[in-house]
């Protein structure tokens, strides 16, 4: 059911969609203090191993170094050269690319080629600005803010839904990273809503049509709002996953999609089969650039038989979800174009309170 019986206000301007000054602010306030997935643990098995990206604004270095992951500022104390720009690689020592500027895996710097020549040394700000890197089951969280709350105080009572089901019996099978023409908060408006559905998802999702409302249950929080739907355990899908959960061995058997968004900027998908993390970042004001990662049940038996099926419906999520995430962004430029154009104020239905919700948290938030 929903939480609100009338239609809701729209609570953010046309301008909160474009202003140069608005996304500074939201970056300051919203975006540094917020864990970030972006990566697997995987991606840096072994130590040296490393991967270069920008988050917000900024570059950012991650590295594996005695068993533990370290992120770093990718800039140099020295005169501000990024220390690398290939993407993934695996050196034996921290260096700047520029002038051979080596540094400790805490971020001290630890030689300088000709240190005589800086004496006497300022060590205190001869080193790179480090950022807190966390865990939860195999995704790598990074938070930009020197001080704020551990992964597991900022995920909450779901910490431990995410640790178990983005690790073994489940397995990730797809990547995706795409660039959107849009404002960051247009695709997280997109993803908490099911309005929707019929019109934007018809290969997909249309089949679902509007979900009655009593099927659904949205769940409002300060910091984080929730959808289950329950697909009802005689319904084909639900007797499909647990046909093939019970093939592979493992996994859940609830009937259920949960969709659950941490805000700012943060999206879980839970179902018996399918488990699914997506990121939405801001790049400029009017443009943004999402990641995810798709972790599909590979259970815990090991016959031929297992295999083939753990493939079948990995391969069928990939398809099934590159599908969804292809039609969601053919509207985004729409709305980001018609939010610099509209003469109205525009209005949120039941359906969308989710995004009423997002919208308070960021009135909250940057009021």
């Amino acid at each position: 059911m929903f939480i609100h019986k009338e239609r809701l206000a729209y609570l953010l301007e046309p301008n909160d969609y474009a202003a140069p000054h608005v996304l500074e602010t939201e970056i300051h306030r919203l975006f540094l203090s917020a864990w970030h997935p972006v990566a697997l643990v995987g991606d840096l098995a072994t130590d040296g191993d490393f991967m270069t990206f920008d988050l917000v604004g900024r570059p950012v270095l991650l590295r594996r170094h005695a068993g533990r992951l370290h992120a770093y500022l990718n800039v140099c104390a020295h005169r501000h050269c990024m220390l690398t720009e290939v993407p993934r690689g695996r050196a034996e020592k921290l260096v700047c690319q520029y002038h051979g500027w080596e540094y400790r895996p805490c971020g001290a710097i630890d030689k300088v080629p000709d240190g005589g020549c800086f004496k006497p040394f300022d060590r205190e700000n001869a080193a790179l600005q480090t950022f807190a890197v966390e865990t939860c089951g195999e995704l790598v969280f990074v938070r930009l803010a020197a001080a704020g709350p551990d992964l597991r105080t900022w995920l909450g009572d779901w910490f431990e839904r995410v640790a178990a089901g983005f690790a073994a019996p489940y397995r990730c099978n797809w990547r995706y990273a795409a660039d959107f023409p849009c404002n960051w908060k247009i695709p997280v408006e997109n993803t908490v809503e099911t309005y929707h559905l019929p019109l934007v998802h018809p290969t997909t999702l249309g089949g679902f049509g509007l979900i009655p409302e009593e099927a659904q249950k949205h769940w409002l929080e300060n910091k984080s709002t929730t959808l289950v739907f329950d697909l009802g355990r005689d319904s084909p899908p639900a007797r499909t996953q647990r046909r093939v959960a019970g093939w592979l061995g493992g996994g859940t058997d609830t009937a259920e999609y949960v969709h659950h968004h941490v805000f700012p900027n943060l999206v879980f998908t839970f179902t018996d089969l399918f488990m699914y993390c997506q990121v939405y970042l801001p790049v400029t004001p009017t443009t943004s650039r999402t990641l995810a990662w798709m972790f599909s049940l590979n259970g815990t038996r090991r016959n031929p038989f297992a295999r083939v099926i753990a493939r079948l419906t990995a391969r069928h999520g990939v398809r099934a979800n590159a599908a969804i995430q292809r039609e969601d962004a053919s509207v985004f430029a729409a709305q980001q174009r018609g939010l610099g154009a509209t003469p109205f104020r525009g209005c949120i239905g039941t359906r969308e309170e989710r995004i009423w919700c997002f919208h308070d948290y960021l009135k909250r938030a940057l009021d």
